[in-house]
């Protein structure tokens, strides 16, 4: 049986993202390389979480106003800092190496994020699996965001399981 009601609501969400567009001006389509940053993902205006860049990357956050890189990534490509420098964005490095995360990983970076809270980011790791956990856990532990809302930003990007999830785990306790 057809709901009209549920119907005209859909229909209705469906017309507004067509007329309004996409919520931040560098958000990528379905293609987790379409956008900046392999597997881009816009939490708000001020925090955004991807992997690697895509071609022209860099340049396009640069140009939405990113000012900090929070790199996650254990091993980032030589000479980041410079190549971000010249875009006019300043690149910090967290490493964090992807097979076992630590409790010192996440206090580390939760003091980068609480240094650049006024500031818009990206977090950034090889393909936004560290970035978005560690970002979800970032704003349920020390931003006081309910973890039902900053796990439906989470899981856009993955679903985290096994030594991910126990890390993520251990951090909530």
């Amino acid at each position: 049986m057809n709901h009209p009601i549920q119907l005209t609501g859909v229909l209705g969400a469906v017309l507004a993202l067509t007329l309004v567009g996409p919520a931040h001006p560098v958000l990528a389509a379905d293609d987790p390389h379409a956008g900046p940053a392999m597997n881009f993902h816009a939490i708000d205006e001020r925090l955004l979480t991807g992997g690697h860049f895509t071609d022209g990357g860099a340049e396009r956050l640069a140009e939405a106003g990113v000012e900090v890189v929070i790199d996650l990534r254990d091993e980032p490509p030589e000479g980041q800092r410079e190549r971000l420098a010249a875009l006019g964005m300043e690149w910090v490095n967290v490493p964090v190496v992807w097979e076992a995360p630590t409790q010192a990983d996440f206090d580390a970076f939760a003091e980068r994020m609480k240094q650049y809270e006024s500031r818009k980011v990206l977090v950034q790791c090889q393909a936004n699996y560290r970035a978005s956990a560690m970002t979800y856990l970032y704003r349920v532990k020390v931003a006081g965001v309910p973890a039902d809302e900053a796990a439906g930003d989470l899981e856009a990007v993955w679903v985290p399981e096994g030594r991910w999830r126990d890390f993520m785990d251990e951090v909530l306790e």
